[in-house]
């Protein structure tokens, strides 16, 4: 508003300096031919074969103003007006001129303006008088007040449209923000499976697409926490029940035989191991899922690392025939916690025996550049399903959950595993094609930035 009030100022001021300029311009043009003229009659303005004296009359009525002829000794020869005729001038910018200084063009008094001329003789050399005009500047003064009172009232339309337009838009925006923020009280009240409704303005679709993608991703994580919540009370309750059966078996039976006994108990402890896997592997996902801070950061030998863990592992792989071996492409020393990437390490290669063929055989491998190191762990097993590789992380989420208990599995390895990766800004990946096996590569930071 300011900018386009100072911007109509600066416009009528220039209308009013350009208006004078050239009505001035056009002034010393007439004085410039009266001069001559008056060269011309010798100064003889009254002589009566000489109608210049009306013509000087005429000039002055068309300027509205007065006109002064000046001889060379500053002699009034000619006022229009009549009240200076004859009289000497005795003016400082009149003495200027005629001495040959530049005076300013045209002089500007409230509602007038002054202009002088010299008179120069036939030669064009000398200056023999001066012709004076003042005229009335008041048609640009009332052509400019007119510009500014039609400004003033197209300022004064102009702030009332403003006003109008923003009280409206304020509306139909306070309208639109009001049912946005109904919406999302009435999410925030629980019902995240509801929607804000993307309309409105630009900004307002872009805010409500923004919390809808929020309120989907807290839908998922309450979808995912509610689902790990029912499988690990699934998981808990399944060996307690299959312990209760055996128990109330032998207490049901009177004289149970010591084979039948024993062979029970031998159950119920595989039961009480299968629980006791099962609560120790949450107990480390929880782990995981606390702040980096929790991270016991320290320089490890990866080579070494690798080659501890495999050296335990290979009497497992060798129960089955399964031959693991190790590629090593340079010495590694990276900033790890060892605790949690030898857990992480110890599942993938468990996994790999598991889910193996007899005969098989695994092979881990070790590389680095000059920012990560790599660890691959390929194997010669079953393979994934493709439409199971997306939720082969998730927790509890097993392939075949048959073979999974049969060889002690939780389902919450991977999930452990690839927590530990994240906690050390790394990642992970998997390729695996079902009866081809499964290569799983892990790229993690030589140094650890938290």
């Amino acid at each position: 508003m300011i900018l386009v009030f100072s911007f109509g100022m600066g416009l009528q001021s220039s209308y009013y300096e350009k208006s004078l300029e050239q009505k001035m311009s056009q002034v010393q043009l007439q004085c410039n031919m009266l001069a001559n003229q008056v060269v011309n009659a010798n100064f003889l303005i009254d002589d009566p074969n000489s109608n210049l004296s009306e013509e000087v009359d005429q000039l002055a009525n068309i300027l509205e103003g007065r006109i002064l002829i000046v001889d060379k000794n500053f002699r009034i020869m000619k006022d229009s007006y009549g009240l200076d005729q004859n009289r000497y001038l005795i003016a400082k910018e009149a003495i200027q001129l005629m001495r040959g200084e530049t005076v300013k063009p045209y002089n500007t008094e409230e509602g007038y303006a002054e202009i002088m001329v010299p008179i120069l003789d036939a030669n064009a050399q000398k200056r023999i008088g001066i012709v004076i005009a003042t005229i009335s500047t008041k048609d640009i003064s009332i052509t400019t007040n007119t510009i500014h009172e039609k400004s003033r009232a197209l300022y004064t339309l102009f702030i009332i449209v403003t006003f109008v337009v923003a009280w409206i838009l304020g509306r139909v925006l306070t309208n639109r923000l009001k049912g946005f923020t109904e919406a999302v009280n009435h999410m925030a009240d629980g019902h995240l499976d509801e929607k804000v409704p993307v309309e409105g303005y630009m900004e307002v679709q872009k805010m409500a697409l923004a919390i809808n993608n929020i309120t989907a991703k807290m839908q998922a994580v309450e979808n995912s926490r509610q689902e790990f919540v029912s499988n690990v009370s699934h998981e808990l309750k399944t060996p307690i029940t299959s312990m209760k059966v055996l128990a109330d078996s032998l207490l049901s039976q009177e004289n149970v035989p010591a084979e039948l006994y024993r062979e029970f108990m031998v159950d119920i402890a595989k039961e009480i191991e299968r629980e006791n896997k099962i609560i120790n592997d949450l107990l480390s996902l929880v782990k995981m899922d606390k702040k980096a801070s929790a991270l016991n950061i320290a320089q490890v030998n990866i080579n070494e690392l690798l080659e501890v863990l495999l050296k335990r592992l290979r009497p497992l792989a060798a129960k089955r025939n399964i031959e693991i071996i190790f590629e090593s492409f340079r010495p590694v020393v990276a900033e790890i916690d060892e605790v949690k990437m030898s857990l992480a390490f110890s599942n993938l290669v468990e996994n790999a025996i598991k889910y193996n063929i007899d005969n098989g055989w695994i092979r881990v491998s070790l590389n680095a550049d000059h920012k990560y190191f790599y660890v691959k762990i390929a194997d010669s097993g079953v393979g994934i399903p493709e439409d199971c590789q997306d939720q082969i992380f998730e927790r509890f989420y097993r392939v075949d959950k048959a073979r999974s208990r049969e060889t002690g599995g939780t389902g919450l390895g991977l999930s452990i595993t690839r927590n530990a990766i994240l906690m050390h800004k790394g990642a992970i990946k998997l390729y695996s094609k079902e009866g081809e096996g499964t290569t799983f590569t892990i790229r993690l930071p030589l140094t650890y930035v938290a």
